[in-house]
């Protein structure tokens, strides 16, 4: 008979104990299922409990106006281009700029220059834009003077289309590159006295305009950064050789107005001019916003008076606010803004963020998934209840709107949701 002698082991004590564990666990979560949000409620009087309300009453009504010209003056960023759209009707953006050589040498004028180029950095692109839309290059005319210079400046009366020194259409790539004809050249290298200083070659060469032609139907528009070190003009020479003008920025330049902007926009044939041109007092199912200084939104509370009328006041813990979108036909093409914010008009007449934004809480950003933009308003809707804030009216604005021509249709009415958790007392 064989004699086995089985010994308690470390492994097997650990594995012992590794196994009652779960079903001590299970014990414990058995016994604690009653919800604990409840715990001890029994216990407290009936008038020191908190009730909760939940309420979704609250409607607006909706307006679309057309938005004041902004200033362009000195800017980083520009849209240059044309579109043509359905619903917003035609956007264009030109510009008009000086620039200054790198080096005031007089070297350039005694060499021979075997090619010249404008190339223009981009930042982004909006609608279809490839090759479809012609920046045409014209010499400038009159200087640019240090006014401060709005989107609706005469851009027309510094250039004539006479002295076009360039055209190039978007390829698809990181750099619009203009090829600069011999007229152009000369200009820049026939007097070594032009390169003294800034004001002496401002005289002589006073700038340039870049103005888009639209070749299809539809075109787009680019987003230059004219402030990227790739934004320039370079002369070229001796092979390998090249010299450079870039435009001026204020810590180089002291007292010059470097560039401007004109923008441009046609509602006349679109969908948009119907709700522009309507009696304001109606409530606009569709709402149209555009950035730069297209389409404005706003929307107004249209029946909180009873919430104001309420004897007993309000403790607002959650506000959010719901505004869905219109997928039109160009939806895809003419993509909606990452990001919405709202401001309210103050008793000096002066337009103010929410409170909301300083701490970072409203949001504003668009839910792909859900189709609409989400903002949370909760100290907004606190300030109105307490008659700290009498605006009942709502302005939606586009995240960098001053030089990205970004649209959206957003539905009105009874599709805007506010979700409002509260409690009275």
């Amino acid at each position: 008979m064989n004699n086995k002698n089985t010994k308690l082991k470390l492994k097997n004590i650990t594995q012992l104990f590794l196994g009652i564990i779960p079903i001590f666990i299970l014990i414990i979560t058995f016994s604690c299922e009653n919800d604990t949000g409840s715990l001890g409620e029994e216990l407290l009087p009936d008038s020191d409990k908190i009730e909760y309300e939940y309420d979704t009453t609250l409607t607006f009504t909706g307006n679309v106006f057309e938005s004041e010209p902004i200033y362009t003056s000195n800017l980083s960023y520009y849209s240059l281009g044309i579109i043509n759209d359905d619903n917003f009707g035609m956007f264009k953006g030109e510009y008009a700029g000086q620039f200054l050589p790198t080096v005031f040498d007089d070297t350039i004028v005694y060499s021979t220059i075997d090619s010249a180029f404008l190339f223009i950095a981009i930042d982004s692109i909006y609608g279809d834009v490839l090759n479809n839309v012609s920046f045409n290059v014209y010499e400038l005319l009159s200087e640019i003077d240090d006014d401060l210079y709005m989107s609706d400046a005469n851009i027309d009366s510094y250039y004539s289309t006479l002295n076009i020194i360039g055209s190039s259409t978007y390829s698809g790539d990181t750099l619009l590159k203009t090829p600069l004809n011999d007229y152009f050249i000369s200009m820049l290298t026939s007097n070594a006295a032009d390169y003294t200083d800034e004001e002496t070659f401002i005289s002589a060469f006073k700038g340039i305009a870049i103005i888009p032609e639209i070749s299809n139907p539809i075109g787009g528009a680019i987003t230059a950064n004219l402030t990227s070190l790739d934004t320039k003009i370079v002369l070229y020479y001796g092979d390998s050789l090249s010299f450079t003008y870039v435009l001026p920025t204020s810590e180089a330049v002291d007292n010059i107005a470097h560039g401007f902007a004109k923008y441009s926009y046609d509602y006349s044939s679109s969908v948009v001019n119907e709700y522009l041109t309507n009696d304001e007092n109606i409530d606009d199912d569709m709402l149209f916003l555009q950035g730069i200084n297209g389409v404005s939104t706003k929307i107004t509370f249209s029946n909180i008076n009873s919430w104001l009328q309420e004897d007993s006041s309000f403790s607002i813990l959650h506000a959010e606010l719901q505004v869905p979108v219109f997928k039109d036909d160009n939806f895809e093409l003419f993509y909606p803004p990452e990001m919405l914010y709202l401001e309210y008009e103050g008793t000096d007449s002066i337009l103010y963020s929410l409170q909301d934004y300083e701490g970072g809480l409203s949001d504003g950003s668009y839910d792909y998934e859900n189709g609409y933009y989400r903002f949370f308003i909760s100290k907004y809707l606190t300030n109105i209840l307490s008659g700290n804030i009498e605006d009942l009216t709502l302005y939606l604005n586009i995240i960098n709107k001053s030089f990205f021509p970004h649209r959206v249709i957003l539905k009105s009415s009874e599709n805007i949701k506010l979700k409002v958790t509260y409690t009275k007392h």
